[in-house]
């Protein structure tokens, strides 16, 4: 007996050439608002024509910090809170890079704002 499996032919998404397809179904909840702000996010880069080799992601902990690992550019998970320190020294050492900070409320405000 045989068994054959199916091959499905999708046509590549237009915004492919800044995800990693590769690590694609996500790990977020169904009905979770983070897939619409990573959606936001990624047209946005779209939309600025700004080279993908000028733009560093930097993300916190939890579920929003994981946005970086889906986004085929430079990007950096940081320790809970300091995503927003770790990009102000980003941006003081490499000036022309565009950084791009997504997380969380607990990385931003709770604990990431003292």
């Amino acid at each position: 007996m045989t068994t054959t499996k199916a091959v499905k032919n999708v046509p590549p998404h237009p915004m492919d050439s800044l995800l990693r397809t590769e690590r694609i179904p996500h790990i977020w909840c169904p009905g979770c608002g983070i897939g619409t702000v990573f959606s936001a996010v990624i047209s946005a880069i779209k939309n600025t024509g700004w080279d993908p080799n000028s733009i560093a992601v930097v993300s916190g902990i939890g579920c929003t910090g994981r946005m970086a690992g889906y986004i085929r550019l430079d990007s950096f998970h940081t320790t809970h809170g300091r995503a927003i320190p770790f990009a102000t020294g980003l941006k003081l050492a490499r000036p022309q890079t565009k950084i791009i900070v997504v997380s969380g409320d607990g990385d931003l405000f709770a604990i990431g704002g003292n």
